[in-house]
């Protein structure tokens, strides 16, 4: 929640105002969007232009979805007179600076950055999930975590929050930094781990290590750097900051540590939650031993915000998957499928893997790996897909590959001994709609003439391929044309 007097005072002189009444002093914004479909009546319309979209020409559909008002670099014509335009000489940094304003407005709540190269709006989830048990917390809208995203969050404070709970998301070393000097630094930092996310961005692992980083050095001294300390990577980020750091893991150094007791691979594991000398159980509802750090990381904020383990484990046992992000579902033919198809990293594959693998299925059940290309890794795109392939080859039965760089998923489960007949590859252009949508539908068709109802099937890949839309193709035509099998293609 915002008003017209933070963008007054943000913006200073730079800013006309079209279809104000001259007798308004004031105005209330709820939120701010980019995306005219989700505007609300009285938000605030962000007119951004980008590469392919001028948010300019969606001015009109804004105001008649109940805008209160747009953010402009120039006035649209077609709206009515009476209907707000902010017209500034660059809409980004005038969104930056109300953000600033905003934040620095908000006395009293706590400010928390989660980054990390895997399990960042799962994580968020779970911390906001814990600490709404104590008192009203804001959390990152969807997975708005750029330089965009985190200014729009912080826009949706309201007086009551005692924290904000902010995903921040880094595509080049600095950026953290960038932004928490520019808008907003946080009071707590929560690192999940370092993985090979984004490569092209950061060009080495070294690279992603530092940017991850800048978030712990951010911190002022007062503040706290919650660090998972199974990471190696993540646990040496504590000689980059002057403020307290809690480390959270599996081993005994971890002040918040869990002590895994058993459960389900995929529906949720068990563990002993321990700090300081008290200890109680968790059953968790999320996938894989990596959920044990989603949950970790958020008990470690709930323990430093001083609620009782009985109130963590009970958020915690609360918790679900967040969409896409280890769902179980209905699969082809009544198999069982994941649905982690929101994205993707070879260390996101691997880990959903190893908790299929260790999966009970029933007699004569498989399981299948359905993956699309995992974007963003530039020269290193080869290594990681294969790297990806070696690993399922010990882990899964069957992969099927879709995209361009896919293939190597299929080289390196070939390498790992998977035999020639477990592994498809359907070749597309992941920039290429119709064909990749095409690769979809036979690779859909595959599955649903080979895949079994005691199969268990994962299916995943990066935001950009859209791998979530082969969800309506289960009950393709048996006729339609079956894969490619044999050497990639």
């Amino acid at each position: 929640m915002f008003t017209l007097s933070d963008i007054r005072q943000a913006c200073g002189d730079s800013a006309r105002f079209y279809g104000l009444a001259s007798e308004e002093t004031e105005r209330l914004f709820p939120a701010a969007h980019h995306d005219s479909r989700q505007i609300e009546p009285g938000d605030l319309f962000i007119a951004l232009k980008g590469q392919h979209v001028d948010g300019h020409h969606f001015i009109p559909n804004a105001a008649r979805q109940g805008a209160g008002g747009a953010l402009c670099s120039q006035p649209a014509e077609d709206v009515p007179p009476s209907f707000l335009q902010i017209v500034v000489p660059d809409v980004l940094q005038a969104l930056h600076a109300i953000a600033r304003q905003r934040a620095q407005r908000q006395q009293g709540t706590i400010f928390i950055g989660i980054t990390g190269s895997n399990g960042k709006t799962s994580t968020k989830e779970a911390i906001a999930t814990v600490l709404s048990r104590q008192a009203p917390t804001l959390k990152t809208f969807a997975s708005y975590n750029n330089e965009i995203g985190y200014p729009l969050t912080l826009l949706r404070l309201e007086p009551q929050h005692r924290y904000a709970v902010l995903e921040m998301g880094a595509q080049w070393v600095g950026e953290l930094a960038w932004l928490c000097r520019t808008i907003a630094r946080p009071h707590w930092s929560v690192i999940t781990n370092v993985g090979s996310a984004h490569l092209e961005f950061f060009k080495s692992v070294e690279g992603i290590v530092q940017a991850k980083g800048e978030l712990v050095e951010a911190l002022p001294p007062d503040g706290i750097a919650f660090l998972n300390y199974d990471d190696p990577r993540v646990r040496g980020m504590a000689a980059r900051t002057q403020a307290r750091v809690v480390y959270y893991g599996t081993g005994e150094q971890a002040e918040v540590r869990a002590i895994p007791d058993g459960g389900d691979p995929l529906r949720g594991r068990r563990f002993l939650l321990s700090y300081h000398g008290e200890q109680c159980p968790v059953q968790l509802h999320i996938p894989g031993d990596h959920g044990i750090y989603i949950a970790l990381a958020a008990a470690a904020v709930g323990c430093a915000a001083g609620l009782p383990l009985a109130e963590i484990r009970a958020a915690l046992e609360s918790l679900a998957p967040v969409k896409g992000r280890g769902e179980i579902k209905p699969g082809p033919n009544g198999s069982t499928l994941i649905d982690d198809s929101y994205n993707a990293s070879a260390e996101s594959i691997i880990a959903i893997a190893r908790a299929m693998q260790a999966t009970p299925v029933e007699e004569g059940g498989r399981r299948w790996a359905v993956l699309g290309d995992i974007f963003e890794l530039g020269p290193h795109a080869e290594r990681e897909h294969r790297r990806a392939g070696e690993a399922l080859g010990g882990l899964v039965d069957y992969v099927v590959a879709i995209g361009d760089q896919a293939r190597h998923y299929v080289e390196g489960a070939r390498a790992a001994g998977l035999p020639l007949e477990r592994t498809h590859y359907f070749p597309a252009d992941p920039h290429d709609r119709s064909a990749l949508e095409e690769a979809k539908r036979a690779a859909a068709a595959l599955l649903m003439a080979e895949v079994q109802p005691a199969d268990l099937v994962l299916l995943k890949g990066s935001r950009g391929m859209a791998m979530e839309t082969m969800l309506k193709l289960w009950s393709a035509e048996p006729g339609a044309s079956a894969g490619r099998t044999g050497g990639p293609q």
